[in-house]
Formats: C-alpha cells, sequence, structure tokens
C-alpha cells in the first residue's frame, strides 16, 4: 500500500521544518537539492536569490544539499519538504512515485506556470509522465537526449602524438592514449597517478542501456521491447571488462570502489566520463585544456528525460495556495536568467563575471562568465539538478577567450536542441514500472539493494579477478532473490502499456 497515510501524519511537521510564523511577509519554501554538503558560500548566495523571489513572488526559499541517502532517511523518518531533486539515481524516482511521495502536477504545470510549460516541447514533457498518465516532476531542461564522452587531456595526447577519435565503439580504443597519459603522469607527478582515477564507479558505465528501474538493475537494449538484465547487454558488459583490463594495468586508482565522486580531486588530469553535448567545453571545471571524445548516444527515452527533475512533496495537495506559490517559483528559476545566473554560478562580481567573447576583429559575439576564484571554491552547486541549464550562461576561462585553447561554441544549445530533433526515440518512451502494485517487491528490492551494494562497485572498478565470474555470481544472487519474478512483471506492465498506446 502507498505511503500517502505515513505522509499525511508527517505533515503536521511541515510547518515547523519550513519555519515560518503567519505574522511574517514571505512564504518560505524548502528545496532539497544533492551534492552533500552545502557549498560554503549558500547562505550568501540564497539571500542574494530571495532579493529576487521576494520582489516577484512573495517567497524566500531554503536550499538543503544532501545525498541521496540522507533524502531518503528523512523521507523514511517523516520530514517534509516542499520540492525535491529526483531521478533514478538520486532521491531515485520510480520508487517514490511508486510510494506516494511525489504531487501529481499534470494540468497545474498548464494551469499556474504557463511560461514553464513553453520552455520543452510537448514530447519532453510525455516522456517525464509516468504511465497512469500522471506527471510527478519537472524534467530539467538540458541534455535530455544522452551523449556520452570521455574527457582527456588534450596536451598530453598532443604531446605523445596521438590523434583522438572524435567517437569510439568501445571503451578498449582508449588504451593507448590511457598508457601515454601513465607515463606523462610518471614523469611529472603533478598531473595525478591513475589515469583512470574514480571515486566508487565511472559515471555513465551503462548509459547505452534502456533503463526501467535502477535499483534492479533491468531495462531493455534501445530500440527493443523485450526486457532484461542490464548484464545482458554486451557493450555494458564490455565496458566493465576494459574496466577490469585497465585495473590490471595499473590504469585505475586500486582503493576506487572504496570511495565516493568527492573523494576526486578533478584537478588531476586523469580522464572523466561524463554525459554532456558536442562542443560542450570542460575546460573551465578542469582548470586545464581538455577535449571529448564520444561513446554513446545521443538517443531519446524516458531514463534520459528523466534524468534530472525536481518534484514537489504530496503534502503540497492539502494547500494549494502554497503548491501555486511553489509551482511558480519553479516557473521563476526555469525562466529569469539573472535568477538562474546565481543560482547556478553565485553573486555576481565575487563568484563570477559576465565578460564579452570577441571574434578576430574584436566584434562582440556574446556573453559568457568566468568563474573568480572564490567562486570556484565556495560555490559549486550541481548546475545540472537545478532548472533549466540552457537558461544559464555558458561558462569560460581567461585562455578560451585570449585564444590560448579554443573559443566558446556561443549556439551550442541550439546544435544540441536540433539533434535531439532527429534522434532515435526509445521504443519504450512513456513507460514507468510500479513496483509496488499490484505485486509488491519492497522485499525483492531490498535484498537486491544489498546485493548490488555488495558487488557492483568492485565491477564497474573492474576489481575484481574474473568480470564474468563476478557477474555470474552476483546475478545467481538477484535471481534467488527474485529478479525474474520481477522482470516478467516488469515485462507484462510493459506489454500491457504498449498495447494500450497501439492506436
Amino acid at each position: 500500500m502507498k505511503k500517502v497515510v505515513a505522509l499525511l501524519l508527517a505533515a503536521v511537521m511541515l510547518l515547523s521544518l519550513v519555519s515560518f510564523a503567519s505574522a511574517e511577509e514571505y512564504v518560505k519554501l524548502t528545496w532539497v537539492q544533492g551534492n552533500s554538503p552545502a557549498p560554503i558560500d549558500n547562505a550568501m548566495v540564497l539571500e542574494e536569490l530571495n532579493k529576487i523571489s521576494r520582489e516577484k513572488l512573495g517567497v524566500e526559499v531554503e536550499i538543503l544539499y544532501m545525498s541521496s541517502d540522507e533524502v531518503q532517511t528523512s523521507i523514511q523518518s517523516g520530514e517534509v519538504y516542499d520540492m525535491y531533486f529526483t531521478c533514478s539515481w538520486f532521491n531515485n524516482f520510480n520508487k517514490n512515485v511508486s510510494d506516494g511521495i511525489f504531487a501529481n502536477i499534470w494540468g497545474k504545470v498548464q494551469e499556474w506556470t504557463p511560461d514553464l510549460y513553453a520552455i520543452m516541447p510537448e514530447n519532453i514533457w510525455n516522456l517525464a509522465r509516468s504511465t497512469d498518465g500522471g506527471l510527478y516532476a519537472i524534467p530539467v531542461k538540458k541534455d535530455y537526449a544522452p551523449m556520452n564522452f570521455i574527457v582527456y587531456d588534450a596536451q598530453v595526447a598532443k604531446d605523445a602524438g596521438i590523434e583522438m577519435p572524435e567517437a569510439i565503439n568501445s571503451w578498449d580504443e582508449l588504451t593507448p592514449y590511457l598508457e601515454a597519459l601513465k607515463k606523462a603522469m610518471e614523469a611529472n607527478p603533478e598531473l595525478g597517478q591513475y589515469p583512470v582515477n574514480v571515486g566508487g564507479r565511472p559515471a555513465g558505465m551503462e548509459t547505452s542501456f534502456d533503463f526501467i528501474d535502477r535499483i534492479p538493475l533491468i531495462g531493455v537494449k534501445f530500440g527493443t521491447t523485450n526486457v532484461i538484465s542490464v548484464f545482458d547487454d554486451e557493450d555494458v558488459v564490455d565496458r566493465y571488462r576494459t574496466m577490469h583490463k585497465w585495473y590490471e594495468m595499473g590504469l585505475v586508482n586500486p582503493d576506487a570502489p572504496t570511495l565516493n565522486e568527492y573523494s576526486v580531486d578533478k584537478k588531476l588530469h586523469q580522464i572523466s566520463f561524463e554525459q554532456a553535448w558536442n562542443d560542450y567545453d570542460y575546460t573551465p571545471a578542469r582548470g586545464f585544456w581538455v577535449e571529448m571524445v564520444k561513446y554513446s548516444g545521443p538517443f531519446v527515452n524516458t531514463d534520459g528525460v528523466q534524468g534530472a527533475m525536481n518534484a514537489f512533496s504530496v503534502t503540497l495537495e492539502d494547500d494549494p495556495a502554497r503548491f501555486e506559490l511553489a509551482m511558480k517559483y519553479q516557473e521563476l528559476v526555469n525562466t529569469d536568467k539573472q535568477y538562474r545566473d546565481i543560482l547556478c554560478y553565485g553573486i555576481p562580481g565575487y563568484h563570477f563575471n559576465y565578460r564579452d567573447v570577441l571574434d578576430d576583429d574584436g566584434n562582440v559575439l556574446g556573453q559568457v562568465i568566468v568563474r573568480t576564484e572564490v567562486g570556484q571554491s565556495n560555490y559549486t552547486p550541481w548546475d545540472f539538478s537545478q532548472a533549466a541549464l540552457d537558461l544559464a550562461s555558458l561558462e569560460a576561462t581567461e585562455e578560451t577567450l585570449n585564444g590560448t585553447y579554443p573559443k566558446p561554441v556561443l549556439d551550442q544549445w541550439d546544435k544540441y536542441f536540433a539533434e535531439c530533433e532527429v534522434a532515435p526515440v526509445s521504443k519504450i518512451s512513456g513507460f514507468t514500472f510500479n513496483y509496488m502494485e499490484p505485486i509488491d517487491f519492497s522485499h525483492q528490492y531490498a535484498e537486491i539493494s544489498n546485493i548490488t551494494a555488495e558487488y557492483m562497485r568492485n565491477i564497474q572498478c573492474g576489481a575484481v579477478e574474473d568480470t564474468d565470474a563476478a557477474i555470474a555470481e552476483m546475478r545467481a544472487k538477484m535471481e534467488a532473490a527474485g529478479l525474474n519474478d520481477i522482470i516478467a512483471e516488469a515485462q507484462r506492465q510493459l506489454d500491457e502499456y504498449l498495447a494500450g498506446q497501439v492506436k
């Protein structure tokens, strides 16, 4: 049974959690974001943001930064916040929808926030909807047709005489570059120690798999409708095998499975695994000249569209005025460029500065931002989790403005969204698996979560004696815990959903 009753009992805590008194002029909303702990200058930036939202909406917002585990612990303990960042890998969206945690905003987003609804085409909104027709979160307008890249030190490749391809089919094609990077690191320890230095696992290992639910690791091969385990996707398993090869070669930090992503110093020169788009430049984030090699995408699917969203607590349904204000706040975040830039980069003149991009004749082509040193150290939230990413100003560095590195591509979003229009579309788009009804798989999910916690990081980091043997052992335990029953029910629900789509 859904947990709405428990949430409604917990709703009495809402007023104390958001800490506002009836005598105060402004409504105070709360918004849970990822990337715990909070940026050092979070309070300073919030005050600047609240100056805008007070004037435009009569609203103040407290942004709380939590890990995914912290969010789930908070929900389970009965704490209630107004808005939540959610996706498949953080504050699991499907689970929260099945548990009745998030409010249905379909219809309301069009009525209360028409300017928000207008920022994305209708097909993207439809892909964000659940099988029951409800819309339980606002998708972030960003790279919702996933493209995945490996970001590398371009200077090392140039010095080694390695001509990197624009795209690869297998990660193993990068092995010669990683060997060259290892030699460069040995000669210059300031570059780092391991060419593949990861915390927990490389991001995007399973990106080409069309996930239905990431907890039991089930989905379909892109372009098909047959529900399978991720371990049945040979492209994904090939990446696991390559990571193991790199691990055995000493190219991967041996403590990778014991770390998390925050343990990795991105200023070192290891490769990184990123979801991005053509012409995006990670040079500002990395602090040195980098380029990218694509290994997956683009493709349009529900998992991609639902890859970053912001949801509303179901308890807001009992307070329509507050609910509407919360949605209007999200409309502000997604349509007001001044607010968006401050939320993304901090306070102008302190955390960042606006700069003109000039052509060779000195003509102004457009404007970007360059972070200050204090901005780089004191305010770097997840920009992809906040709001429309294309609304925020592009980030650049002095080197990309003075010609040392390639100039920023100012129309990169226009090019990307043009690619989205012709990208292949998943055959299971719009489907959401309900693991609670009609069969409650909560117990199986808990068991499988424990199994994945035991095995998955070692497999993903290559820290196993034999990749295929480790996968076989893990899968046998998952099947004993009920994996095949989950797959069968997901297939039944998917078939029923697809049959209902036939006109």
